[in-house]
């Protein structure tokens, strides 16, 4: 049984994201401590889905069987953190035989030189490393783990065949204009062609930072393009193209 929660699918790009629960960083604001489920979706169906919290992840069979009767060219499987699952592997397998492209999307922290030997083997086509900060005391504050192993497996996958890219939440007061630079600055540091994008903090209840200002947002992409060739970013503002919906669970 692999550890996929929740699909959706985006009819624009035939695109889905693969929800996997089970997380090795306990963050103080990740966005699923608002909702468990895909952001996009509007709030009558967050709702309906509240119902199938308990619900029961999905083996490779039923992965495949799903999949065969969508229209899919893109997979991203994300968070809370896929590198947990012992299946991932196999998802990557399976997902690849179905000519699907797929993007990992992980805090780095597991993704060592074996773990990703076999993702290469299995064809996983892009990783998308998710820097929560450079300077160590702020990383370890902010998830309750050091970022060394994330920056060591960081620096390996610039030297790797995967595509690779990184990103950053930008959190007003604590990562913030300023850190976001200083990570500009390391993944330059390595190749400054890796593409990064800066994505706008939610409010997470009960946490004291506030929503990141897209003004705060863009700023940090300006200053960060004084290092790398491509750099974008994702604010709440920048709407969603097509329909969103969801695949599992069913509903």
């Amino acid at each position: 049984m692999t550890n996929i929660y929740h699909i959706v699918y985006f009819e624009n790009d035939k695109s889905i994201y693969v929800f996997f629960r089970g997380c090795n960083f306990a963050c103080k604001g990740c966005i699923l401590k608002i909702s468990p489920w895909d952001c996009h979706l509007p709030a009558s169906l967050h709702s309906k889905l509240q119902r199938h919290l308990a619900f029961q992840t999905l083996s490779l069979a039923e992965l495949d069987s799903l999949i065969k009767k969508l229209k899919v060219e893109r997979a991203v499987l994300g968070g809370a953190e896929p590198t947990m699952d012992e299946e991932l592997v196999d998802v990557v397998k399976l997902l690849r035989s179905h000519n699907v492209y797929v993007v990992l999307l992980t805090n780095g922290h597991n993704l060592n030189a074996d773990m990703l030997q076999s993702l290469e083997d299995a064809g996983l086509n892009e990783v998308c490393v998710s820097i929560k900060a450079l300077t160590d005391s702020i990383h370890t504050y902010y998830t309750g783990v050091s970022n060394r192993r994330v920056l060591e497996n960081f620096k390996h996958l610039s030297g790797c065949q995967i595509k690779l890219k990184a990103e950053s939440v930008l959190i007003p007061g604590l990562i913030d204009i300023d850190e976001v630079e200083r990570i500009a600055k390391f993944i330059a540091s390595l190749n400054s062609t890796i593409p990064y994008r800066i994505d706008a903090y939610l409010q997470v209840p009960g946490t004291p930072w506030p929503d990141a200002p897209p003004e705060r947002v863009k700023k940090a992409v300006e200053i960060s393009q004084k290092y790398l060739e491509n750099v974008s970013y994702l604010h709440g503002d920048v709407p969603v193209v097509g329909g969103v919906r969801v695949v599992y669970p069913r509903i």
